[in-house]
């Protein structure tokens, strides 16, 4: 059996279609196809529905998928055995959130790139309520994302960090006008977002909806960079922990706004399947994980 079947089929998997693990794994689609259609005769089942558009694991698929993993992790446990203890080679997929990627591990990124030079990092920016899932089901190798309070039956979670969490505004806005600790209120500003779906704005809007505070406008925006900008030109307020900002606080360019988030922290934990055989890679990369774990605030 071809393990490059086997990885196309959780490529499928991953990206949620034939056409998305080609551009991935730099295929042409009818290879894709062949490969899918080769490990189906191998293995005498149909691995996957076509619904319209949407790729579904049969009932079939769903029962291998297990074996397939396991199968896999062997394949790479056996391919870096004979590497040398000192030389770190092959891959490590991370699934994060875009700030703490952005702010928060560029140095251990760094440090890991220094040491391992020859490691296929991935880097995978995902919402930390989808994270759980791809280490669960060995999308991701290690998952470092804001605590959200979801468990597995394999998986560890470790708490590396601590933060707090502000909530920002352009340096001329009037942060009288902007008084969270009063109930019934209807700010003429707008609230800007790129994730609704955060931890970090989950505990905003709770906050807000018990006090009965609403905002003239909404703005989703691209990136956090975005936001940033759009918060330095007065065009709103936004919410993030307060490492993201620390340089445009430091630089005066934006001012923290009291609320009673201030009294919030929200928590960084990584997360690994402990069923999966754990890499050298992994291994190293976690030791600088818990080299750092601190309270940044």
């Amino acid at each position: 059996m071809d393990t490059k079947n086997l990885v196309t089929f959780k490529t499928i998997l991953e990206t949620g279609s034939f056409q998305g693990a080609a551009r991935k794994l730099s295929y042409a689609q009818s290879t894709v196809t062949a490969q899918i259609q080769q490990l189906e005769q191998e293995l005498n089942v149909k691995l996957f529905d076509k619904i319209g558009r949407k790729i579904t694991l049969t009932q079939a698929g769903n029962d291998l998928l297990p074996a397939i993993d396991q199968m896999l992790d062997t394949y790479h446990s056996m391919k870096n055995y004979s590497n040398n203890k000192n030389e770190l080679r092959g891959e490590l997929h991370i699934a994060i959130p875009e700030s703490l990627l952005t702010y928060r591990m560029q140095s251990i990124l760094k440090q890991f790139y220094e040491k391992a030079p020859n490691v296929k990092l991935y880097l995978k920016t995902l919402n930390c309520y989808k994270i759980p899932y791809e280490i669960e089901n060995g999308y991701a190798d290690i998952g470092i994302y804001y605590d959200v309070n979801k468990k597995g039956e394999h998986i560890v979670n470790k708490k590396i960090w601590s933060h707090s969490i502000s909530i920002i505004a352009g340096a001329q806005k009037d942060a009288a006008a902007l008084n969270f600790s009063e109930a019934n209120k209807n700010f003429a500003t707008s609230f800007l977002s790129n994730d609704s779906q955060s931890i970090y704005q989950k505990h905003f809007e709770r906050m807000i909806k018990e006090s009965n505070i609403t905002f003239d406008h909404r703005i989703e925006a691209g990136s956090i960079e975005s936001i940033k900008r759009c918060v330095i030109n007065d065009l709103g307020i936004a919410v993030f922990p307060t490492f993201v900002f620390e340089e445009e606080l430091e630089n005066q360019l934006i001012q923290k706004i009291p609320s009673p988030l201030d009294r919030q922290k929200i928590d960084t934990i990584y997360s690994y399947n402990q069923k999966r055989w754990m890499s050298p890679n992994l291994k190293y990369f976690i030791e600088l994980l818990d080299s750092s774990a601190e309270d940044f605030e």
